[in-house]
């Protein structure tokens, strides 16, 4: 959709306090407004269909019988295809429930009620999430149907993870930072084992706004802030005091460190389409 203009969606309840993260589909942009800056428990979860400009309510956390709210997974939604997901703390012990949401029938299915983090979608209509036998104990990857809420086999990709939840996805290829943060893996298909591409030496860790743009890779190893190509297995710093990319099939949104720390501070923003993007040097 091609407007040349910014349009308005939802306003803030409280803007000094609330904030959103969430997923686009092409169609469908899903969210969690979150309503404070100390937590992720507290949210209500909207969807905004950009071909009819409809705004809906389809979740929101709930409250624990003391009237606040159970513990949810920091992790935002996902959508792909019209189809959305979350997970959201449903009872003690970081007990939770994942859901999945047909945006068009307005159907919410729960496909998991467990100690699951955040999940997200796959291609070929599934679901996956990382899961705990019982609290604290380390996640393996659970996948399922999104038109059934079966549970099926996970693919070749997710199936030896251990501990990892800082996965990211396009629905074909996998992305993530180990358990303890030091390596950055990848997979070009659901269909292979994933390869490590970079590790952290010493102190530093690879952080969890790792981003897949088709074969482009974003990823923080702070303070630097990197772009790697896994078809040439090079990468480059892009950031070198701090920042964040976001990255699809066609475009690489880079934003930098604020200069200061002050809550209406402006950082510098570049885009730039994946098309122009130079070679990527050798690394030395």
């Amino acid at each position: 959709m091609r407007a040349n203009r910014i349009t308005r969606i939802k306003a803030f309840p409280v803007p000094t306090n609330d904030q959103a993260d969430g997923a686009f589909d092409g169609r469908w942009l899903v969210w969690h407004e979150y309503h404070g800056f100390t937590s992720f428990d507290d949210f209500t979860t909207w969807a905004w269909d950009s071909v009819t400009g409809d705004l809906s309510k389809i979740g929101g956390a709930e409250r624990t019988p003391s009237g606040g709210f159970w513990q949810s997974p920091s992790r935002a939604p996902d959508v792909r295809g019209g189809i959305a997901t979350w997970a959201q703390g449903v009872g003690p012990d970081g007990y939770t429930a994942v859901h999945v949401y047909d945006l068009l029938g307005r159907r919410d299915l729960v496909v998991r009620q467990g100690h699951a983090q955040g999940s997200f979608l796959l291609a070929g209509h599934l679901v996956a999430w990382p899961e705990s036998p019982s609290r604290g104990a380390q996640t393996t990857m659970h996948v399922a149907s999104t038109l059934t809420g079966s549970r099926v086999p996970s693919p070749p990709a997710l199936r030896r993870l251990r501990g990892v939840s800082g996965l990211v996805t396009d629905g074909r290829r996998i992305a993530y930072p180990d358990g303890p943060y030091k390596s950055l893996w990848w997979s070009p298909s659901l269909h292979v084992s994933p390869l490590k591409v970079v590790t952290a030496r010493g102190l530093n860790y690879i952080d969890n706004s790792v981003q897949i743009g088709g074969r482009y890779l974003g990823f923080g190893l702070q303070p630097r802030v990197f772009v790697g190509d896994s078809k040439t297995r090079r990468y480059l710093a892009i950031a070198a005091h701090g920042g964040w990319t976001r990255i699809d099939s066609k475009s690489l949104l880079v934003l930098y460190a604020t200069p200061s720390k002050k809550l209406d501070a402006r950082a510098r923003i570049a885009f730039v389409p994946l098309r122009r993007l130079p070679p990527m040097p050798a690394c030395s």
